[in-house]
């Protein structure tokens, strides 16, 4: 079989990774067939090795790819695919080309070889090592076109160059650190008026477009360094033959281009400012309108322009001054709701940084009675029962909202379970939010800068207030203030209500035939999509969280349930769902689903947890009040039926016996005994003495003992004889009986 019979000019064939300049078949002379394939493959340093391969040998070297064949390589198409990733080769070249430049390269590769062994580059020393070079350059030549390791007669070769073109060549050689693009003629390329005068145009608008800077250069400079660029760039095109040149036109006609091409927007804005370029150009718009309570809900967080102290009011008493002094100044966040009809706020929730839970607190405080908050602070005369049924929500992208889409869901799916919309806009754009915007302004300029510890929008607007050594608001404080600033908010005339107030229109548009409340969302619903999650035990009472107790008969069947059907083995907790506003039920999440569970105190419904805890603290301080109030009744009582105990036990001449100090370090040492066989000490072979052989124990005389025995002394009686049996004492009187 003939291999490499349709190898073409752009096809590029490698060994190893090494590239194969030249593929010869070898023809056995007798049977006319091709018996081995000889390639001469392209070494690191230039050279080129020849390798002979049999033909039955081929298909193993392309299957196994230490022979591939890569069509097309040197195409047009794929060369300039490899020009754009920067590979440093023949981009465009021919096959010819090609060829000559690898001759080229290769001489020059010679003349690094020759002057690392002492060769100098001038004339001479060229000269002196040419003989060498050509048989090089010759040898070359034949391994890589015709196959042998020798150059002869019959081959047509090329010859060495003179010494000065191999100066030459080599000193461009080098000063290109040995591009090969260098040696390539650059193509004609025909130059089109219409294209060179839209670039002159703009390179001439590039250079004017400096003028929109923020160091405000004046005009006259900026025309000044365009023409002095202009002539440098035409003395280089007269330099290089280039017969097109930029015109260069008077100073009053670059000014009039300034006015008439540049962006006046973008001048103003990178002159100007912002501000400057909005007031310059905005236009104003009243946005989207919202008739009924609901219909439009927008939802935002604002970082407070006041510095507090980060604690409680409870716990800034309790410390020390070295304590006080380590307390750190922060700025929280409010996460605000507001109805786009009445401008009232049907939400608000205080975070020290913008947070996912804070937006689903906000979320839910819009679909319940928030007048208690009034009521905690001493405020008595207004309400804050602003409830509605929610139709679209308006937020931006910001991490409290779970930065949509790339975040957290929970704020959005919130949204969808309480059968709203949600319309997601870009963070930063005020004015897609404008009312929102504007409370958050109206709670700077009449609430924020009466207080201590003003820190203002910018530096500019705070003047001298020097709002640190001003920090002296805890945390807990600061929610008062901002929930006494809402209570005061809804009771002000609005611009944008015709100088009427928030509550007036609340409670104008609450009469109307579309607002319902009975659209309002279950409480199911609502713990769903605002609760969080926590853990239970089921108990034989049923389920208890923070001190409440929940059941149902799906509860009340869990403990009477095969294993396999329980939602949760014996031992182990059930995870649930609590609604933080409401204890009347939990929700208990079961494969997947929310089963509801109510609770059996019916006064828990509509509590939420924060009541509950105070209550308990209450019920618990109010007990301990009423144990101490108690506590010399119960001791007078305790004492006298101790005193006349111990009278008795004294009158009757008995008392309570333990144990004695022996029994005791008896039974200590019992514990041990038996025990700590496999701890015995290591002995080293050099380290045992045989007791039979080395002695060791001493042992006693004959004299020692006498004839008359040992005088042995009658047992003592001890505390341990009431723990011995007595059986053999009834035998022995047996016996004497019986004699």
């Amino acid at each position: 079989m003939m291999y490499f019979r349709n190898f073409g000019k752009n096809d590029r064939a490698t060994f190893e990774g090494r590239e194969v300049s030249n593929i010869l078949p070898v023809i056995d002379r007798r049977s006319k067939e091709v018996t081995h394939y000889q390639c001469s493959v392209v070494q690191a340093g230039g050279d080129i090795e020849l390798r002979k391969f049999r033909a039955d040998e081929i298909p193993h070297l392309i299957e196994n790819e230490l022979l591939v064949i890569d069509h097309d390589y040197y195409g047009a198409a794929r060369q300039q695919d490899r020009a754009l990733y920067g590979k440093q080769e023949l981009t465009g070249a021919t096959a010819a080309q090609r060829e000559r430049i690898d001759l080229v390269m290769y001489r020059n590769r010679l003349m690094d070889r020759y002057r690392d062994t002492g060769m100098k580059l001038t004339r001479k020393g060229v000269d002196e090592f040419r003989h060498l070079m050509a048989a090089d350059y010759e040898n070359y030549q034949a391994r890589k076109h015709y196959g042998t390791k020798k150059a002869n007669a019959s081959q047509k070769l090329n010859r060495l160059p003179c010494a000065d073109t191999l100066l030459n060549t080599h000193r461009k050689y080098r000063k290109t650190d040995g591009n090969p693009n260098a040696f390539l003629a650059p193509l004609a390329v025909p130059i089109d008026d219409d294209l060179q005068a839209n670039a002159d145009f703009c390179f001439v608008m590039e250079r004017l477009g400096a003028y929109a800077c923020a160091t405000k250069p004046s005009k006259k400079k900026i025309i000044g360094l365009l023409i002095e660029e202009i002539e440098k760039v035409n003395a280089y095109r007269k330099s290089i033959g280039h017969s097109v040149l930029i015109r260069i036109y008077s100073q009053r006609t670059y000014e009039r281009r300034i006015d008439q091409y540049l962006d006046p927007f973008e001048v103003c804005m990178q002159r100007e400012g912002l501000a400057k370029a909005q007031k310059k150009f905005g236009t104003f718009e009243p946005g989207r309108k919202a008739t009924t309570i609901g219909e439009i809900v927008i939802i935002d967080a604002w970082q407070f322009h006041i510095a507090v102290l980060d604690t409680t009011r409870e716990e800034w008493n309790r410390m020390t001054e070295e304590e006080r002094a380590k307390v750190k100044r922060v700025r929280p966040w409010a996460t605000v709701a507001e109805d786009g009809a009445s401008r009232a706020i049907v939400g608000c929730s205080f975070s020290k940084t913008p947070c996912e839970a804070a937006s689903l607190e906000t979320l839910r405080m819009m679909f319940m009675d928030k007048t208690y908050m009034f009521r905690d602070i001493g405020i008595n005369d207004s309400s804050w029962n602003f409830a509605c049924p929610v139709q679209e929500i308006v937020n931006d992208n910001g991490s409290e909202f779970g930065q949509q889409p790339f975040g957290g869901a929970l704020f959005s799916m919130g949204t969808r379970l309480l059968s709203s919309t949600q319309m997601n806009s870009p963070a930063g754009v005020s004015h897609l939010r404008g009312a929102m915007e504007r409370f958050f302004w109206t709670s700077d300029q009449k609430w924020a800068r009466y207080l201590p510890g003003y820190t203002a929008q910018n530096p500019q607007a705070r003047n001298d207030r020097k709002f640190l050594s001003e920090a002296c608001i805890t945390l807990d404080e600061l929610q008062t203030l901002y929930i006494a600033f809402i209570a005061e908010y809804h009771k002000t005339p609005h611009r944008g209500l015709k100088h009427r107030t928030p509550a007036v229109v609340w409670e104008e548009l609450t009469q109307s035939a579309e607002f319902d409340l009975t659209q309002l969302p279950s409480p199911g619903q609502l713990r769903e999509a605002c609760g969080f999650y926590a853990e239970a035990k089921v108990g034989e009472a049923g389920l208890r969280f923070a001190g409440a107790v929940y059941s149902n008969e799906v509860i009340r069947n869990q403990r009477k349930a095969r294993l396999i059907d329980r939602i949760a083995a014996p031992g182990e907790t059930l995870e649930i769902k609590v609604d933080p506003y409401d204890l009347g039920s939990i929700s208990v999440v079961a494969n997947g689903e929310l089963i509801s569970v109510r609770c059996l105190d019916p006064k828990m419904a509509g509590k939420s947890l924060r009541e509950w805890e105070m209550e308990k603290r209450l019920e618990r301080e109010q007990a301990k009040a009423e144990e101490l109030s108690q506590k010399g009744a119960r001791d007078e009582a305790a004492n006298l039926w101790r005193d006349l105990a111990n009278s008795v036990v004294r009158t009757a001449d008995i008392g309570f016996f333990g144990y004695t100090k022996a029994e005791v370090e008896r039974a200590a040492k019992e514990l041990d005994f038996g025990k700590g066989h496999h701890e015995k000490p290591f002995i080293g072979r050099d380290e045992y003495q045989d007791p039979i052989v080395d002695g060791g124990f001493e042992t006693g005389g004959i004299d020692q003992f006498t004839e008359e025995g040992e005088n042995l002394q009658a047992d003592i009686p001890t505390s341990m004889d009431r723990l011995r049996s007595s059986a053999r004492n009834r035998k022995r009187k047996t016996r004497k009986g019986g004699e």
